[in-house]
């Protein structure tokens, strides 16, 4: 999914940087598209950043049982 949503911008920016005849229509949808699809991005390297396991650092341990673990 990053993938893709890295590279359709890409894509898109002709599109919503043109000024040639016939771009008044489709310039405002493209800079719409555009944006939507940074943000997205952006949106969810943060999320995927903030909950994923062991990206926070070395701080980031799972909790220790109170008991001790015995044999059967």
């Amino acid at each position: 999914m990053m993938n893709y949503a890295g590279w359709q911008p890409l894509g898109l920016l002709p599109a919503a940087l043109s000024h040639e005849i016939g771009s008044d229509s489709q310039r405002p949808f493209a800079i719409v598209i555009v944006r939507r699809l940074i943000s997205d991005l952006l949106l969810s390297i943060v999320l995927f950043l903030r909950f994923t396991p062991g990206s926070r650092g070395s701080g980031d341990h799972l909790p220790r049982t109170g008991g001790s673990f015995e044999a059967l």
